[in-house]
């Protein structure tokens, strides 16, 4: 067996093409999605300021949610769709997985990069072993103001994740 090392740079760009391939399945596309979060969590985790610096972060939202997000917005507020409510559905079970994604990705930075955030409760708390290894790779340790950075990035896209349910349903404010 021969095993062949792929950059995660490169399996990413790989990843983004399957995504936007028309002529894949939406469970193939799915698929690319996740393998392309996991990837990029790993990077973030493992040496944040190659990621960083690569933009991994902005990569990330922008082709993990933000443009599925787009999508299915602009579908659902088509009055003329008449798949229009199972649209609005995929919408909100999509935003609870960005949600549940970047609240895991944040745990998972401040137990790594040992930061105290007010707001975060601790996952000892939550009867949740701490074990500062991801996936059993090699941690360079990065500069606070960069666990800052990445820290702020995840509640932001948080935030944004959390208001998106309120305008897309302007009948709920």
């Amino acid at each position: 067996c021969v095993f062949t090392y792929v950059h995660p740079s490169r399996q990413a760009e790989a990843l983004k093409a399957d995504m936007t391939d028309s002529k894949l399945e939406a469970a193939e596309v799915w698929t690319s999605r996740q393998a392309l979060q996991d990837l990029y969590q790993e990077m973030l985790v493992t040496d944040l300021e190659y990621a960083l610096d690569k933009k991994v972060e902005q990569d990330l939202w922008n082709h993990a949610f933000k443009n599925q997000i787009t999508t299915l917005q602009s579908q659902a507020k088509n009055r003329a769709n008449p798949n229009r409510s199972e649209v609005q559905a995929n919408l909100s079970l999509f935003l609870e997985a960005a949600s549940g994604f970047y609240t895991q990705l944040l745990q998972e930075l401040c137990t790594v990069f040992s930061v105290d955030l007010p707001c975060r409760v601790k996952s000892s708390q939550l009867g949740i072993i701490s074990n500062k290894q991801s996936g059993g790779g090699t941690i360079i340790t990065p500069q606070p103001s960069s666990c800052s950075y990445i820290c702020q990035h995840c509640l932001v896209h948080l935030g944004d994740i959390g208001e998106e349910p309120l305008r897309s349903r302007p009948h709920l404010l």
